[in-house]
């Protein structure tokens, strides 16, 4: 029985991109996604749809989560806020306050610690950049290295919130109580944008359970497959003269767009290297399912990782790609989006 990997990538608002195609997936499937996946990890904005899908939540109540919260989570977001808002990167203040995400999570996810998952839902992973030490930290529901972890007390939407503090929008985010001396995380895209290799390795790590179907064996890479969902990437590009007149301000205006797609793309040539292991066949449990966003005046917009107004154009963004796209399996770029889903389904059945 293959091991299934869900991976999620950050994106800001671009995750109503993610949900969609999660939507389609879980239409294919015809059961919910947390009855076919064994292990979802995800990123910032994927970390929402990660703990959600962990908490036994249906895409479409994923989805419902950006169009109905969008504004609570990005308030404000008018030309004349977004400018007011660069400025006040410069007295160091995010641009939006965390009270609005803060209170969307909670209503999603209530007072659920991530120790709270159960063994028969998928083992929950949330990367999120740990400033005090220098390094990022690996939230899981599921730890191979000790029974117990700093953290299984935490509720899960603050862990959530620490994986989703994208520098420049929101500040760091501090988890600090009696039991929990100061800990301050930012975004976890810092680090690992895209998830699926952290996720993969997590998986070769997890303990022999003889009482866990999920855990029959010590796994191996012959026994994972992973699909890795994207939000987009912004392929506008930037001349020499244009890169060297941003400044501060201009360079975080881009830091998302530039930063992002490379690393993400860099983690899905690893995955499909890895999990190939010298065989083609092998490839083909790996599958992308991302597409770039055109340079064009329609579609530049649809850079902007914090703009609510964009939800109906994200939707059609990824309605357009699951009809004309196509998706990447293991190294091979040609297949179409939604025939994908299918064969990946069938060849990796529950």
């Amino acid at each position: 029985m293959t091991y299934k990997i869900l991976s999620l990538d950050g994106g800001g608002f671009r995750g109503v991109i993610s949900a969609r195609i999660l939507q389609k997936f879980e239409e294919k499937l015809d059961k919910p996604l947390h009855e076919y996946f064994d292990l979802v990890a995800g990123t910032s904005t994927g970390s929402l749809l990660a703990a959600g899908i962990c908490l036994g939540k249906t895409a479409d109540e994923l989805l419902n989560l950006y169009e109905e919260n969008g504004e609570k989570i990005f308030p404000n977001n008018t030309k004349v806020w977004r400018d007011i808002s660069i400025l006040r990167n410069f007295f160091n203040v995010g641009r939006y306050p965390h009270q609005g995400l803060e209170a969307v999570l909670k209503g999603q996810f209530g007072s659920t610690k991530i120790s709270d998952i159960s063994e028969n839902k998928p083992v929950l992973l949330i990367p999120a950049y740990w400033t005090q030490k220098r390094r990022t930290m690996w939230f899981c529901s599921n730890n191979p290295k000790s029974e117990r972890q700093w953290y299984d007390n935490i509720e899960i939407w603050k862990l959530c919130v620490c994986s989703a503090s994208a520098p420049t929008f929101f500040q760091p985010y501090n988890l600090d109580n009696e039991k929990v001396p100061e800990k301050t995380f930012i975004d976890g895209g810092i680090a690992v944008n895209n998830p699926a290799l952290i996720a993969i390795a997590h998986a070769l790590l997890l303990p022999y359970h003889p009482s866990n179907p999920k855990h029959k064996k010590q796994l191996k890479l012959d026994d994972i497959a992973i699909v890795s969902i994207g939000t987009g990437n912004v392929k506008k590009p930037y001349s020499y003269k244009e890169v060297n007149s941003w400044g501060m301000v201009g360079w975080a205006q881009q830091l998302g767009n530039l930063f992002m797609p490379a690393p993400n793309q860099v983690n899905a040539d690893v995955c499909w290297q890895i999990i190939r292991q010298g065989n083609e066949d092998n490839a083909k449990r790996v599958l992308r399912l991302d597409f770039d966003i055109k340079d064009s005046e329609k579609d530049s917009k649809l850079g902007a990782i914090d703009n609510p107004d964009l939800y109906s154009d994200f939707v059609d963004a990824a309605d357009n790609y699951l009809k004309k796209g196509k998706a990447r399996v293991g190294k091979d770029e040609s297949h179409n989006p939604i025939e994908a889903i299918e064969e990946f389904i069938e060849n990796n059945p529950i």
